[in-house]
């Protein structure tokens, strides 16, 4: 039976994790502190959730990256290290992109540095075949109950409190790879059972307008579009590389879970 750890056991992406009970047994963890530290290397895999605040107000340096902390002390060659980066790391263009593992970095915020900082620390620090990064898109799911949670469900739900309605000031037209929080569940999973190493997009591999998503979710008069749109950056990731081990998300699904999700946030 293959081991586990989970460090963030309170993170809204890892909550309802679950692998099959009859190969992994998993263990979880707040945080990682120094009394963890030699026993990484009894876990055959440890998936960090843990992002400290700091993360998106100023670059880190290398004692304050919580997985680089991690992963240097994974001294055998068994140990894989899962590291959950972001698309962002691409960058930002107002203009429809597509982008694969092999297109360059542009990290463009502190958010976006660090995950390309700690990227290459981790690749400095763990053997290539005990490394896995995932790089992922925007995720929806049910609201986390977090004041302020800085999501797009989350944006939505602050809107709908506040004011009963959303003021959309994004360009409605901007269109935006988006994933359930189950499939992005479901394609770790999978990352895991498969024995996979290195990076991978998981994505839908197609986007959705502005529009289209929130239409989707909550009914019009919900809903108000700004005479002074923003423009919005626009992204798909291209998900082919994963596409061998993982099967593909579909826009039914999307829809369908964006129609729960209404309902939930006008309760």
């Amino acid at each position: 039976m293959k081991k586990v750890l989970i460090i963030g056991k309170n993170s809204y992406l890892a909550s309802d994790f679950e692998l099959k009970d009859n190969i992994f047994l998993i263990e979880r963890i707040k945080r990682p502190f120094s009394q963890h530290f030699e026993k990484y290397n009894e876990y055959d895999y440890i998936i960090n959730f843990c992002i400290q605040p700091e993360h998106f107000n100023r670059l880190l340096s290398d004692n304050e990256m919580i997985d680089y902390n991690i992963a240097k002390y994974i001294d055998n060659n068994k140990t894989k290290f899962v590291f959950l980066s972001s698309r962002k790391v691409y960058g930002s263009c107002t203009e429809l992109k597509i982008y694969n593992e092999n297109s360059e970095l542009k990290p463009f915020d502190f958010y976006s540095k660090n995950k390309c900082n700690i990227e290459q620390k981790l690749a400095e620090t763990i053997n290539p075949s005990q490394l896995l990064i995932l790089r992922t898109g925007n995720i929806i799911g049910k609201p986390s109950n977090k004041i302020s949670y800085g999501t797009f469900i989350g944006w939505l739900e602050s809107e709908l409190k506040n004011n009963g309605k959303i003021t959309c000031t994004i360009n409605k037209n901007a269109k935006k790879d988006f994933i359930t929080k189950s499939f992005f569940q479901e394609a770790l999973k999978s990352a895991i059972e498969e024995n996979l190493f290195g990076i991978y997009n998981i994505g839908a591999n197609f986007a959705l307008t502005t529009e289209n998503l929130l239409q989707s979710i909550l009914p019009k008069e919900y809903i108000d579009y700004s005479q002074k749109e923003i423009e919005s950056e626009q992204f798909i990731l291209d998900c082919t590389k994963i596409h061998q081990y993982i099967r593909k998300f579909t826009q039914e699904e999307l829809i369908d879970e964006c129609k729960t999700l209404g309902k939930i946030l006008l309760k």
